[in-house]
């Protein structure tokens, strides 16, 4: 299984657009390094994760097809997580001879209501025949063709049913912690009943090792590392697991080799735009 981090910004991406602070004015003096798109990953080429703003040029930036995307797992509605506007596109006269027939579209409730209104204007019967979505709650556990997809409930405010989601396939599996606050306790003891154990677990790190998170929305590397213990306690990962964390607001200052070092201190690697994994 191959994960791609194609954005691992925050909300606002880094350096911010409409922002003058000391970080982002040192970010936009090196683009190409420091920059840090809304966060998405794709999984094997055919399972994304989110869709934002930036999905047109995480296409383009990475060589990647997004005809071929067969999945799309949803975490919230948040425009920086969902750009509905853009699935117009996939098909019609915009899109010629594309790899898959159709996007299984996987949300809650408020993202498909944001689904529906957000292609409402333009979307083209025959682009409206390939997109198809599927309401989840947390704590499902369905299939999407290869992978087995468990959802896990996100402490990501209380407007929406924000969802976190466990992929598998075959023999490895991973597990997308952002956006969220500290893991419910609930989380623990259902993935130990339905057996995981994950090979890679990526972490929602906005606030960088700040002391004190502002929000209760978002983690730092500290609950990063008290999520990591317990997942240890509850024996869902294994002795050569690999922890990333992701989704780094400017606030934190997230220099790339800055994260680098504080996510190596703690054990962690520090995803940019581009990163790999191979599990």
């Amino acid at each position: 299984m191959k994960i791609e981090y194609l954005g691992t910004g925050a909300a606002e991406g880094f350096p911010a657009m409409f922002c003058n602070c000391e970080h982002c004015r040192r970010a936009r003096t090196d683009l190409q390094r420091e920059m840090r798109t809304r966060s998405q990953a794709i999984v094997d080429g055919e399972l994304l994760i989110d869709f934002p703003p930036e999905s047109y040029l995480h296409a383009m930036r990475g060589g990647l097809d997004f005809s071929a995307v067969r999945y799309l797992l949803v975490t919230h509605s948040h425009t920086d997580h969902f750009y509905a506007q853009e699935l117009c596109n996939r098909g019609y006269r915009f899109a010629y001879k594309m790899a898959a027939d159709a996007l299984d579209i996987y949300g809650n409730e408020e993202v498909r209501s944001v689904f529906e209104e957000g292609i409402r204007r333009e979307v083209r019967p025959a682009v409206r025949e390939g997109l198809r979505f599927h309401t989840v709650h947390a704590f499902a556990d369905f299939k999407a063709g290869e992978y087995r997809v468990l959802t896990l409930p996100a402490r990501h405010g209380n407007k929406e049913e924000a969802l976190l989601y466990c992929v598998q396939k075959k023999d490895k599996t991973f597990l997308w912690l952002n956006d969220s606050g500290p893991l419910y306790d609930e989380i623990y003891p259902f993935l130990a009943e339905k057996g995981i154990e994950a090979d890679l677990v990526s972490f929602d790190c906005t606030f960088a090792d700040e002391k004190e998170p502002s929000s209760e929305r978002h983690m730092n590397i500290f609950q990063n590392m008290q999520a990591r213990d317990k997942m240890v306690e509850y024996r869902l990962v294994k002795a050569d697991t690999k922890y990333y964390v992701t989704h780094f607001s400017h606030n934190g200052a997230p220099f790339r080799e800055e994260m680098e070092r504080m996510a190596e201190r703690y054990g962690f690697i520090a995803a940019h735009d581009g990163s790999a994994a191979e599990i």
